[in-house]
């Protein structure tokens, strides 16, 4: 029954049925982007003088709109112009959530943001909130983005569904993979990571997993938030390190 109803454990949305396709004039952070036959709802808030622009990828609950004040306050803080996407199915985006689907989901918001702003890759930092690390990991090794960060992140799905229900083989059975070690490895950038050590959906030391996978070590940072839980604000040296990391970077 779990095999069957993977999808369903695996992805949580909130969907925003009331008007799925609202004119762009919505509000002025609202943005629609073309993704095959359907649509999909970002949050962008531009910052007048950036440093850097990012790419934001939430979790595997609610959608982007339940992430524009944590958006804001990165875009304040590190000076950031910085787009957020609800996942297919997720919010007011059409289609339906999978895997592949997400991951053709983040190539179409980086598109977006290096076409809207006229940027290289080498420009743009990306944002992974625990499934989406996974996302974000994949696009930063696929397109040699200089600057990863991560907040409670996993190894890999199965390892989080193990870690969950021990007593079932579900390294076997999932479809559902997020191998976030397997695109880790082909990272050379900087990561700046967190995690919670009280993290009651994905167990730290998965957490410390990943970042054991990343090959260059040199710069990175992994934040333990001593008794953090999951969906939680991240802390305040989590955004010092990003801060640090981004004028390092981009401030040239």
């Amino acid at each position: 029954m779990m095999t069957i109803f993977e999808d369903r454990l695996v992805f949580q949305p909130t969907v925003d049925k009331s008007n799925q396709y609202p004119p762009q004039t919505e509000s002025p952070q609202d943005r629609y982007l073309t993704r095959d036959d359907y649509k999909l709802h970002g949050i962008l808030i531009e910052h007048e003088r950036p440093l850097a622009y990012a790419v934001y990828f939430h979790g595997n609950g609610g959608n982007i709109s339940h992430r524009r004040s944590l958006l804001a306050n990165y875009s304040s803080e590190l000076q950031l112009t910085i787009l957020g996407i609800s996942y297919s199915g997720y919010g007011k985006s059409g289609g339906k959530p999978g895997e592949e689907t997400f991951y053709r989901d983040s190539e179409v918001a980086l598109a977006y943001l290096l076409k809207q702003f006229d940027i290289e890759p080498d420009q743009v930092m990306v944002f992974g909130e625990s499934m989406g690390g996974a996302v974000a990991t994949r696009l930063a090794a696929k397109h040699k983005l200089p600057l990863l960060a991560l907040d409670s992140t996993f190894s890999s799905l199965p390892d989080v569904g193990q870690a969950i229900y021990p007593w079932l083989p579900v390294r076997l059975l999932m479809r559902n993979q997020f191998p976030a070690t397997t695109h880790a490895a082909n990272y050379h950038g900087r990561v700046i990571q967190t995690h919670g050590t009280d993290d009651s959906i994905v167990p730290y030391r998965l957490g410390q997993r990943l970042a054991k996978s990343f090959p260059n070590t040199e710069g990175n940072q992994f934040i333990t938030k001593t008794g953090g839980d999951h969906n939680e604000m991240p802390s305040q040296e989590y955004f010092d390190a990003l801060q640090t990391a981004v004028r390092d970077i981009y401030n040239k």
